[in-house]
């Protein structure tokens, strides 16, 4: 579970540093705001208080959920900033720095962006396998 959550924010991080690069059609001002996997309702996993969105459990260790904001990118365990990303095969791909509650990491994310509302992140081990995205509208 701890990797599959590593990877959501890995892929929102990705994310938003290609869109600020241009690196896609999609500007940054489009990407920011809240994401969730495809099948997960946007209200089961954010709540909005005023104008700011959050987490509605930040330890539910089941969150599929993404807050992109400016550079950094936040799931429910961890944040991740961006890093060197480069095109390959249509799709693009990222190194980012992500850092949880014990320690700090590098890893490497490969996605496409679908369209403003929606980006595929890919297995790094299933070049057909993937997990869509969603934005929420909050």
């Amino acid at each position: 579970m701890y990797s599959k959550l590593v990877r959501i924010f890995v892929a929102g991080a990705a994310l938003c540093y290609c869109a600020t690069t241009g690196a896609s059609a999609a500007s940054i001002k489009e990407l920011q705001g809240a994401w969730t996997m495809e099948g997960t309702e946007c209200s089961d996993t954010f709540k909005k208080t005023g104008q700011k969105v959050d987490f509605k459990d930040r330890t539910a260790s089941t969150s599929t959920g993404l807050l992109i904001t400016g550079s950094k990118i936040t799931s429910a365990n961890a944040t991740c900033t961006t890093g060197k990303f480069k095109k390959q095969k249509g799709r693009l791909s990222a190194n980012l720095t992500c850092v949880d509650s014990m320690i700090e990491y590098d890893q490497t994310v490969t996605f496409k962006i679908v369209d403003a509302n929606t980006f595929q992140r890919f297995d790094p081990f299933g070049d057909n396998m993937f997990v869509t995205y969603h934005k929420c509208d909050m």
